[in-house]
């Protein structure tokens, strides 16, 4: 893959990101949840840099940080904090995001998160929800400005939306279906 770098595009990716961890930080300050930023980073850098990666999908940033959010809070309830209990949590978020086909590395730290700073389920939503809807948001809008990107993927929202309702996964093969192959071919 080779992407055509030019200082316009370079510039949005370096201000989206800067603004959009910027409003990340607040809130982790504003609701003490400093120990998330690594995790939201990890996402910003998913959704700024990388162009052809499934992880870049909203589905999955959206959802892996949400099932890993979740996972956490509930296993620090059940379980309580200890060592175990944060590797419990963690290799938990693993397993459902790949059930849930939400499959998002920096999932598994704010998993390690929930349980290390002992959160309730509000850390779900705020501020795991809000801030990744955030960090969403801005990178769509510096991705899908045609006058500032320079890769080809994806060509507008309708038909990347429309790739995600096309997605199916075959777990006991690890193939994708007919459908995958044919809404994807342009990226061969």
């Amino acid at each position: 893959m080779t992407v055509k770098l030019e200082l316009r595009y370079l510039f949005a990716v370096a201000a989206g990101s800067f603004l959009a961890t910027g409003f990340i930080n607040y809130l982790g300050f504003f609701y003490d949840t400093a120990l998330l930023f690594p995790s939201f980073a990890s996402s910003a850098v998913v959704l700024f840099v990388t162009s052809r990666l499934t992880l870049r999908q909203v589905k999955s940033v959206l959802g892996g940080q949400m099932v890993s959010a979740l996972v956490g809070v509930t296993i620090y309830k059940i379980f309580g904090l200890s060592w175990w209990t944060i590797s419990l949590g963690v290799s938990a978020a693993i397993v459902i995001m790949i059930l849930t086909d939400t499959i998002h590395p920096p999932g598994g730290a704010t998993a390690f998160a929930a349980i290390f700073l002992q959160q309730n389920y509000t850390f779900v939503v705020k501020p795991v929800f809000f801030g990744m809807a955030l960090l969403v948001l801005i990178a769509l809008m510096i991705q899908f400005c045609k006058d500032l990107r320079t890769c080809s993927y994806p060509k507008n929202i309708k038909t990347s939306f429309s790739r995600l309702k096309n997605i199916t996964f075959i777990a006991n093969r690890g193939r994708f279906s007919k459908n995958q192959k044919s809404s994807c071919s342009n990226y061969r």
